[in-house]
């Protein structure tokens, strides 16, 4: 429960488990997540400080343990204060609005052309809770997402191993980022230091380059099978604005995380840069569970849901009315996608769900979540999706929307703005 908080393993002998032991067990939990909070050093948050009131280009990066320290509040404040836009990692998506006019959106692999040349031409970088992991760093090719040491980095994180870890790092900072935050915001009071941040020129460029990205999105949009790409442009506009989203794998996790706007802070629900398969469906219902009275939903493409789809009887058994969102392709097409990027159409393998006839095969998923109980419905255009979504949230049992998405390369996915060390046979150059 301290430090950065997460998933334990206790591993228990046969013979401790089935022994006896006489304890009094405690109704409520007496823990509280970050219980002590770290504070920094005085020295170091001065330089910090001296860092970016001075910055002509600074950026804050903001990962998952903004959501951890529960330091939502305290980013924006520091954020409107500077004037200064922010950018995600994937684990820290939704811990900033995303209608938000210093939303800079995304950095890294799967990130974003706005928040890839944001983090790429900063000459001070905030990181607050921020591994640099591969993903977020374009597999840390130099110049694509960052340009380190020409950018200088400030780093807060609980975790000192984190610190300086990936990148070099000018201020380092062992703390907790809640309590970082709010003292950053306690001395620039004392210093008189404040921008207006709605008519900041920084916010006038992310103006225009949001018009931009909308744009190119529309065009992404268009065609049948609907894309996944519409699919969530539709999703958005069904869904509550602080409804739970949760992600797998594949192209529907890389397009939800490029393309839907988060706007209430720590309700994307993905399992990051694993990626892990069938993660989906019974996280969704552990959100539920934790929140009986919000909309949980579930973004699930084929190949992932058919991993963990037994877990449907659970949810029906339980009564935990979630609602997932089936995007069918009929494969592992986010697999596909990147033979045909890497090796060419011609080397596409065990990807696609075939008969062997070469026709393409898909179980009924309307029946197989019925037989489930579950109410469910397929919708393949963008008015009954729309509909079916609307119905599904009205649902007191587990609800299934089932829709076919294009499977057409490149339709089938989303753009790749940053870049990923994935190795290319040097032969296919010259063929």
């Amino acid at each position: 429960m301290s430090g950065r908080p997460g998933p334990v393993h206790i591993d228990l002998p046969m013979d401790i488990q089935a022994d006896a032991a006489g304890l009094e067990l405690f109704e409520d939990s007496p823990y509280e997540l970050n219980l002590h909070r770290v504070l920094p050093q005085t020295e170091r948050l001065e330089q910090a400080i001296d860092l970016l009131t001075t910055a002509e280009n600074g950026v804050i990066l903001a990962g998952g343990g903004v959501l951890l320290s529960e330091a939502m509040p305290e980013l924006q404040k520091i954020a409107e204060r500077m004037a200064m836009p922010v950018v995600c990692t994937m684990a820290g998506k939704g811990s900033f609005p995303e209608d938000h006019p210093l939303f800079g959106f995304f950095t890294g692999t799967k990130g974003s052309p706005i928040g890839n040349e944001l983090t790429r031409n900063a000459d001070v970088i905030l990181a607050l809770g921020c591994r640099f992991a591969d993903e977020t760093t374009s597999s840390y090719k130099q110049g694509v997402s960052f340009d380190i040491p020409k950018s200088k980095i400030i780093q807060i994180d609980i975790d000192p191993g984190e610190l300086g870890k990936n990148y070099f790092t000018h201020v380092p900072i062992h703390a907790d980022v809640k309590s970082s935050l709010q003292l950053i915001l306690q001395n620039l009071d004392a210093r008189g230091h404040s921008r207006d941040h709605r008519v900041a020129e920084i916010s006038v460029w992310l103006k225009e380059q949001r018009r931009k990205w909308l744009q190119s999105l529309s065009a992404q949009r268009e065609g049948e099978p609907m894309t996944i790409s519409l699919m969530l442009h539709e999703l958005r506009k069904s869904v509550p604005r602080d409804a739970f989203i949760v992600t797998s794998a594949g192209h529907t996790q890389a397009a939800l995380f490029q393309e839907f706007p988060i706007l209430e802070p720590g309700t994307h629900i993905t399992s990051g840069g694993f990626s892990t398969m069938g993660f989906g469906l019974p996280a969704a219902m552990g959100v539920k569970l934790a929140h009986p009275d919000r909309s949980v939903v579930s973004v699930e493409g084929d190949g992932s849901f058919l991993m963990t789809c037994q877990e449907l009887a659970t949810a029906v058994q339980y009564g935990i009315p979630i609602v997932v969102v089936l995007a069918d392709n009929q494969g592992w097409i986010s697999i596909r996608d990147l033979q045909i990027d890497a090796y060419g159409p011609e080397r596409v393998y065990a990807t696609e769900f075939l008969t062997k006839t070469g026709g393409l095969y898909s179980p009924d998923f309307v029946k197989l979540a019925e037989s489930f109980g579950c109410w469910t419905k397929k919708a393949d255009t963008p008015s009954d999706f729309h509909d079916a979504v609307a119905e599904a949230l009205n649902q007191d049992i587990p609800a299934v929307v089932v829709t076919q998405v294009a499977r057409e390369h490149p339709r089938s996915e989303s753009p790749v703005y940053g870049w990923w060390d994935v190795p290319k046979p040097e032969y296919l150059d010259q063929i």
